[in-house]
């Protein structure tokens, strides 16, 4: 099996490669891989996983729009996960209607749901290829339901719930999303949503990891995505047999990889250097935002006084005015 392997000698030198590539708007992801291998010859059958639609209240993106843009950036499938408190058993059925319409031998728009639940701060579980509408309201009966309904469960984003999700969701899930380019960023996976990987498998081998896009919106478009060993195969069935490659912008790493302690080490270091800096630029960006607010506000209110001074005097005021400076005079002289 695979080792994870940065695509450059240095992996601080990848994400900044990356970085220092988008900043300048070369859209060729830099030539570095957590596996040190040359691409593999023949097809290959991208997809992205984790995508939102306007079945979502925060979706922008039609079906027929991702359909559009898979085209244009060379995807061959589509992982949808649409809120799933946004539907109802009705409106799934479109989902499931439009998903069959969009699709045909060069894109496969995938139905699936996310789910929530009330009690459970940040634990969302992802449905991909679910058949039939289901409602639950734990956790454990999302396991139950889904089982036999879908194709292929997940864990989302674990960083949301501290990467210590209820028993009943490490011995029910397929895969774990450890690497989710919205919370993650594009640039590097989560490192403890990989230790929580490696405790499922201490138990159940067949469990996988997988990178995921958390798009809502087709326009930014992250370039996380999982590429099948095998083009010709049933995604889904690919994606739970660990038969994929996951990819991003500074390295690329099997679904099934056993990350060793050393090489997780690396990330850990990597990803906290990543985070130290970007928090960096946070705090910079706010302190210069606020300087530039600031300043707005000084020059609006000088240019508030200097419009008052310069505004013309009313003709009627004036007019008032030098009938009583009139008067005064003539009372003036009257005095004498």
């Amino acid at each position: 099996m695979s080792e994870p392997a940065f695509r450059a000698d240095n992996p601080r030198e990848a994400v900044t490669q990356a970085i220092h590539a988008e900043q300048s708007g070369v859209t060729q992801r830099a030539d570095v891989s957590l596996m040190q291998r040359s691409p593999r010859p023949g097809a290959r059958r991208t997809g992205i996983l984790h995508v939102h639609s306007t079945y979502s209240h925060d979706g922008r993106d039609s079906i027929a729009r991702l359909r559009a843009l898979a085209l244009t950036r060379g995807i061959g499938f589509v992982g949808l996960t649409d809120h799933a408190e946004d539907l109802d058993a009705q409106r799934f059925a479109e989902l499931c209607r439009e998903c069959r319409e969009q699709s045909d031998s060069a894109v496969r728009i995938i139905p699936g749901l996310e789910f929530r639940f009330a009690g459970f701060r940040g634990l969302h579980l992802l449905a991909f290829g679910l058949r039939e509408w289901i409602a639950p309201a734990t956790p454990e009966e999302f396991v139950a339901l889904a089982r036999s309904r879908a194709d292929f469960l997940a864990l989302a984003h674990p960083k949301l719930c501290r990467a210590e999700p209820p028993r009943t969701v490490l011995t029910g899930v397929d895969a774990v999303e450890v690497w989710n380019a919205a919370y993650n960023t594009r640039y590097l996976p989560d490192p403890k949503a990989i230790a929580l990987l490696r405790r499922i498998r201490r138990e159940r081998t067949n469990v996988v990891g997988f990178a995921g896009l958390d798009q809502h919106d087709g326009s930014n478009d992250r370039q996380t995505r999982v590429v099948l060993d095998r083009p010709d195969a049933e995604p889904l069935d690919e994606l739970r047999a660990g038969r994929f490659t996951n990819e991003g912008r500074t390295m690329r790493f099997s679904g099934a990889t056993a990350w060793d302690p050393v090489r997780l080490g690396l990330l850990y270091a990597v990803r906290a250097i990543y985070d130290r800096v970007e928090r960096f630029q946070d705090r910079a960006a706010r302190a210069r935002s606020t300087r530039l607010a600031r300043r707005a506000a000084l020059l609006a209110k000088a240019g508030a006084l200097n419009t008052e001074r310069a505004a013309p005097a009313d003709p009627l005021a004036a007019y008032r005015r030098r009938l009583l400076e009139a008067e005064a005079r003539e009372d003036a002289q009257q005095r004498r």
